[in-house]
């Protein structure tokens, strides 16, 4: 949730104050690395308290498999993301973010609710 709201917050704080969404969008990219650390280290210190009741190959709250899994995945497809994002035209962009966040909130919502 971290980082889907931080890259979000700060691409929508960046384009009301004027900058260019390509740019919003590369500069999001970017704040996401300290975000994902810092969720981290966060999620592996509160569940080290409860390790015991962790499965196994877990570190705190983070579970090292799907460490192993998504890491080289996203490093792999990240790039082209990026590529995509600036080959799209700003109107384009502009409306692929807007449905993007649509969706995570109908998601939040239909949590709530649910």
């Amino acid at each position: 949730m971290m980082g889907i709201s931080g890259g979000s917050i700060s691409n929508m704080i960046l384009t009301l104050y004027g900058r260019p969404i390509h740019n919003a969008v590369a500069t999001s990219a970017a704040v996401g690395v300290p975000i994902t650390v810092a969720g981290v280290i966060g999620y592996v210190l509160a569940g080290l308290p409860q390790q015991a009741l962790m499965p196994p190959l877990s570190l705190g709250f983070v579970s090292l498999i799907g460490f192993a899994l998504m890491a080289p995945i996203a490093s792999y497809v990240a790039p082209y993301g990026a590529r995509l994002a600036h080959a799209l035209p700003k109107r384009r962009l502009e409306i692929a973010f807007a449905v993007f966040l649509l969706a995570v909130s109908l998601r939040f919502f239909a949590s709530l609710v649910w």
